[in-house]
This record gives C-alpha cells, structure tokens and sequence, in this order.
C-alpha cells in the first residue's frame, strides 16, 4: 500500500516545489516592508485600509457593502470593543450626535473604556493560555496568584502600553527588573516582576506529580515543552513543536534549533534544580523586612507552641488522673487489656482491643470541657493560656505580598542536551541558547549581553530579538490575530501557523502594510483599532444578496460585514448587562465555580461577585464554567489563538433550561417594570433597545404583543401570570439569533 502511495505521486502531502519550498524565500521569514497602499476609485474608501481590500474586490468585479445602519454599528463597535451591548445613555449619545466625525467620536470613547482592556485582555489571555490552576489530570490544583497576571495584561490593554514592552516585560521581567536570588523586591519591580506570568501559563502538575523518577523528570520537561509551545504560537505563527523529535518535516526548525529554544528557559526550568509552582513566589519587601518578617512571625509561632504544649502536657497529666480515677474499679486484667490498647494507634488495633475501647470511651475519651469541669485548676490555666495565644496572634504582622514569578533557580545551570527522539533519557549532542535561523540575519541576531553570571540575560536576548522592529513575524502574527478578532478570520487563517503549511495569506500586502504601520505607530494597539475600525471595509453591512454570494461565496475578500456570534463570555455578560444585574468591579481575586448537583459547574447566584463579569470567573483546566463550555470557551489543557464557533444542540438547551439564563430572565422582566411600570408598548421597546441595542421592526412588535397576549393563558389560575408572561418574553429574547450574532 505504501509503495502504490508513493507511485503514485503520494497523494495527500503539499508540493515541495522550489518556488514553494520554505526557506528564506517564504513570505512569512522576509521581513515586511511598508508597501504602497493600491490607487482605486475614492468611492467608499476612508482609508488605507480600504485601498487594499477595495484592489481585490475589483479583481472580482466587487465592491463594498454599503455602511451599515448606525445603530448597527454602535452594537458592533460596542461589543468588538468591550464585549458588552451599548447602555441605552450610549445609544443615544451617538444618535444624536450630528457631527461629520460622530462614529469616530464613538470609537474613541469605547477604546477609553476600562471595559476594553477586559475584552482585549481576553484575547492575549487565550494566546498566551491564561489559566486558574495547574492542570495535570485531576488534581488541577489552584493558581492563587494567577490573577495578579491577568489583572496586568487588562490594565496593560487600558493603557495602551506598547506591545514591545508588553512582551519584554513579559519574557524577561525579572531580569529588566534587576531581581536577584534573595534580594530586594521593591514597589516599582512588582509590574513587571507579574508580567513574567506569561511563561508559567503552561499547565504545571509537578507539585502533584507523585510517580518514580522518570515520570517526574518527564512532568519537568512537559511544563518546558508547553511553555515553547505557547512562545511559538502565540508569538512566532510556528509549530515549533513538531520538531521535538527530529528535523521539522515541512517547516525550516532543526531539532537543534527547537532545543536551543528550550536551553533559553533551561536556567527557570532545569528539571535537575526543580521548583513546583507554590515554590516559584515573591515577597514585596526589602531582603532585610523579609528577615525581620520571617523573625517576628518564627517568635510567636515559637511563644504560642510553647503555651500550648504546656496546656496540653497539664491536660495530659489531668487526663490519666480522671481516667485512673473512672477506671479504679475495673478488674486488673481487663484494665491492662484497655491500657494497652489505649496505647497501640486505632489503625492497628484488634477487633477485641476495639470494642474494649468503645466499652470504655467515656471514662478514656476525656474531652478539655470535662477536664476543666473536674479541676478549675485547669480551668484556669488554660483561660490564661487562650488569652496570651490570643495576644500573641494579634502581635502578628499581616502577610508579605507575594507574587507568582518566572525567574532563574539557578545561576550555573548544567548543560540543556538535544534529547534523541525527544526522550528524557537519551542525551544527544549539548546545545546552546538560540533561536530559529530562518528568522535571524546580520540586524536581528540573538545575543545574550555579557553578564555576571552564565544564566543572566538569555531571556533578555530573547526579547530584544522578538521586538526588533526587523523580525519577520511577531508584528504579522500580532495584527493577525487582532483582525481576526475583529473580522472573525484573519488575514492569514491559521492563526498559530505562517509557515509552509499553513494558510497563505487572502491579503499579503494587507498583512505586511498593518505590521509596518503597527511598529511605525510605537506597537500601539489602539492605533491599530483605529485603523480599521475607522475603516469602510469594517463599516459595511452584513446583508448579502446574490451579486455578493457569486463574487465572494466565502465572504474572503470581504465584500460584506462578517454576521459573527458572540463568544462564552459575551453570550454571558450581555444577559447580564441586559437584566441590569453586571457587576463591573475589576480586578482582584477570581470569583470561584463550584460543581453543582446535576453535575454543572457553576457560580452560585448570590455568592460573593456571582454577577461580576466572565473575566474574573475562576477559569480551572477541568472544570470550564458550564454555560461558558458549552458556547465554546478554551479548553485550557493549551494556549488557544483562535476559539472554535460551534452549533450544537446543548446551546439551545443550555439558553431554554440552565437556572443562570433562567435567573437573568426574572431580572429582566423585573427591570422592565421598574422601568416602564404597566406601559406594554413601553415595555416591549425597552425589552428590544437592552436586548438588541434596537427598537423593534413592526413585524417583531406585532409578534410581541401577540405573544404578549395569548402566554396569559397558559398559566390561568396563577396569581403571578403576569410576571411569568413577562418573564418568558425575556427568555424568549436573551435566547434568540439576534441577541446571539453581531450584524
């Protein structure tokens, strides 16, 4: 069968033609240059933007889509950019704004939104695989100190901080910090000190991991491996590691090259010199508060075991004394049976010996109620003893901020080897610290800067050499990923491979015209945004007819809007905001899910921060928030640079029966009331500007009120018919296609 395969032309692999083979000439390992947007017809163009999509339209004999009507585009800007529905104040701020720049103007106030760096921190958060726990089976223990990265990746999208320095901070952190090994933490180091979060993201289960000596070691190298991964497709567009084990069998990655990847992590991540995730922390404090703190609290640890042990050696004594005294009047060699089995542990006690000691618990279980009833001696002493513990636990000083970190366990880590077919045990030839050739020249090497020790500056290096302004991907890769949130398919569409075998680019000029503008902008985001949202291509509609079907089947070219749904998190929140309930306190601590009886997990309405925004919801590896599961949320075994947009049944289910959607419908009816009291009219137009950020066409209000009034009779007798009626009308909408999908 394998030789007809190869007869035949071994049908099913891609040409290795030498126009198409990678190498230097690949589109994606050239550097981009700022290319000259094409000259077209001003009809319907804003921008450079639109010079480019408008050429390849005209190719087709197409053109834009007419803009969209604009309250189509202030649900659409909303929602791109905060991941929230327009407040009916903002709906009408941009209404009745008259000036030639009203939509521009918008945009402006929802990029200045605190709600936008939540929706686009959400973004890099899938990227760089953000998660609440460590993973591993199972176990999947708790990230406590996750958060603090998360809340640094929103408040970095709010800012508008640089992307280049987004990432230095990220890969090197703690060495642009200064950090050394016991020394100083100090107020101005924390930023970037949690910044390095990034590349502990990879699901770490070593301080689970409980089998022999090898699989320890191969646990080690897992979080390794994972972490290359996250770094070469959240930032490279590369399967990096598919050359693991040998040569990369499309894409120009050496083995040696994918190694010395891993050797630029070697002195955080040695699995010789092992730190389990609670071990890798931080205090904030000078070197010397952190002596006198670890002093200060050694003390009363030392001054209350003290007390205690003395309490419990009276109690001790007091104990055997009652005992002896209850026990005075049993026959000696029952007594010695007791005793002696009072003394074995009741793991290793006989059958006999138990119930010998169940025959006897009250005279021998003596509780510290019953000794200090007995003697007020005792009783006293051991009033005094819970005053001074007491005393001494409010002497102790409140906890050292702590921080979750990537830094260097060592200063001199053994040599990192290629590992023969990826086995831990098989040590190939030694390798140095190194990227990809394919992406390196004469103006973008990696070279660590001479430092005081061997490990010091390799992720330094790394950073200076993904930022450098001539890299051929990390920009590409970047406005990518941004358009791809925007438009719902990149320019490129394999959002984590721009190699040979990944998808060629619709718009090639495009690509490269947004990387050069993105660093020619100082790596602003938000400038990026402005680019193309301000754009007509971004601004057309999404209705379609049959010229734009036959010239664009595939909406490729983008001769119309994309119709996308919304995401877990938007599905979510919008219901939220729509029953007036979203609570938008940022930051801090996740709010933590639970598994519920019917086997969901969930936050339970009325806990602490249950309505806050998905953002902050606990985000464990094995257990995704349900309703967030089933509408597509990451899975969180790895990084995800572009989310899946499924139809399946357990969605229309989840939105007709989960007790969340269910609540949020109470609450929306309840604010309609307080809103517009008995107004039905009132009522229904209300309902469709919170869910649909519209009023109602005239089909959709007959089809409302005759609804409106038929539901009355299925609930005859009910005292509360009304309130369910409207209560179903809610549901109804927070269920329906046009609360689901942005035009």
């Amino acid at each position: 069968m394998i030789r007809r395969w190869i007869e035949s032309g071994a049908p099913g692999l891609p040409a290795a033609t030498e126009a198409t083979q990678p190498g230097p000439d690949h589109w994606a390992f050239v550097p981009p240059e700022r290319i000259e947007p094409p000259a077209v017809a001003q009809e319907q163009v804003r921008n450079d933007v639109d010079r480019f999509i408008v050429a390849e339209l005209q190719r087709r004999d197409a053109k834009l889509a007419p803009e969209a009507a604009p309250l189509t585009l202030v649900r659409r800007v909303s929602l791109d950019l905060t991941g929230l529905a327009p407040t009916p104040e903002e709906i009408a701020t941009f209404l009745a704004d008259t000036a030639p720049d009203a939509y521009e103007r918008m945009v402006e106030r929802y990029l200045a939104s605190p709600r936008y760096g939540e929706r686009w921190g959400q973004h890099w958060l899938d990227a760089a695989g953000y998660a609440d726990s460590n993973g591993y089976f199972n176990a999947d223990t708790d990230r406590p100190l996750a958060y603090r990265y998360r809340d640094y990746v929103i408040a970095a999208f709010n800012a508008d901080k640089p992307f280049d320095q987004f990432l230095r901070e990220q890969i090197a952190g703690d060495e642009l910090a200064g950090l050394q090994p016991g020394g100083d933490v100090t107020p101005d180091m924390v930023e970037r000190l949690v910044a390095t979060h990034y590349l502990r993201n990879a699901p770490d289960g070593t301080g689970e991991s409980d089998g022999n000596p090898d699989e320890q070691r191969a646990d080690r190298f897992t979080v390794l491996e994972g972490t290359v991964q996250i770094l070469g497709s959240s930032l490279l567009g590369m399967t990096v590691q598919c050359a693991r084990c040998h040569d990369h069998k499309f894409e120009p990655l050496t083995q040696r090259e994918y190694y010395q990847l891993q050797t630029i992590f070697w002195p955080a991540y040695c699995p010789d010199d092992w730190r389990k995730p609670n071990e890798r922390t931080v205090s904030v404090a000078h070197a010397s508060q952190r002596q006198e703190h670890a002093d200060l609290v050694k003390h009363l640890d030392d001054q209350i075991k003290e007390r205690r042990e003395k309490l419990a050696q009276q109690a001790k004594e007091l104990r055997k004394r009652l005992a002896d005294e209850r026990l005075a009047g049993l026959e000696p060699a029952l007594r010695g049976e007791l005793e002696h089995a009072l003394k074995l542990r009741k793991s290793v006690r006989s059958d006999p010996q138990k119930v010998i000691v169940k025959a006897h618990e009250d005279a021998t279980e003596l509780a510290e109620d019953a000794l200090a009833e007995k003697f007020p001696d005792y009783a006293e002493l051991r009033e005094q003893t819970n005053q001074q513990i007491e005393a001494l636990e409010g002497q102790r000083p409140a906890p050292l901020e702590e921080l979750a970190v990537l830094c260097d366990v060592q200063s001199t880590p053994p040599p990192h080897h290629l590992l023969v077919r990826g086995d831990y045990r098989a040590l190939g030839s030694e390798v140095a610290p190194g990227v990809p050739a394919v992406m390196s020249d004469a103006d973008r090497q990696y070279q660590v800067e001479p430092a005081r020790t061997p490990a010091a500056g390799r992720r330094t290096a790394l950073a200076a050499w993904l930022t450098n302004p001539r890299h051929p991907l990390v920009a590409r890769v970047t406005v990518n990923r941004l358009w791809q949130n925007h438009f719902g398919r990149g320019l490129v569409a394999s959002a984590d491979n721009f190699g040979y075998t990944g998808v060629p680019p619709t718009h090639p000029e495009l690509l490269d015209y947004l990387a050069v503008e993105f660093i020619r902008s100082g790596w602003s985001t938000k400038a990026l945004h402005r680019l193309i949202l301000n754009s007509a291509t971004y601004r057309q509609s999404s209705v379609t007819n049959e010229a734009i079907h036959q010239a664009d089947p595939d909406n490729l070219w983008l001769a119309r809007f994309p119709m996308l749904r919304l995401d877990a998190e938007e599905i979510r929140d919008a219901m939220l905001r729509a029953s007036g309930e979203l609570d938008l306190r940022a930051g801090g601590p996740y709010v933590p899910t639970r598994r519920a009886e019917s086997g969901e997990v969930v936050v339970a309405d009325g806990a602490e921060g249950a309505l806050r925004r998905s953002i902050y919801l606990q985000r464990r590896r094995t257990q995704p928030d349900s309703m967030l599961d089933v509408f597509d949320v990451p899975q969180g075994s790895n990084n995800c640079t572009r989310r899946n947009s499924s139809t399946i049944a357990l969605q229309s289910l989840s939105l007709m029966n989960s007790d969340f959607v269910n609540a949020r419908a109470e609450s929306f009816a309840a604010r309609l009331d307080r809103v517009c009291g008995d107004d039905t009219a009132a009522k229904v137009q209300e309902a469709f500007l919170l869910a649909y950020s519209r009023p109602p066409s005239g089909d959709e209000a007959a089809a409302a009120q005759q609804f409106l009034a038929q539901q009355p009779q299925n609930y005859q007798g009910h005292p509360d018919a009304q309130s369910r009626v409207w209560r179903d009308f809610c549901h109804m909408l927070l269920a329906s296609s046009a609360f689901l999908y942005v035009e």
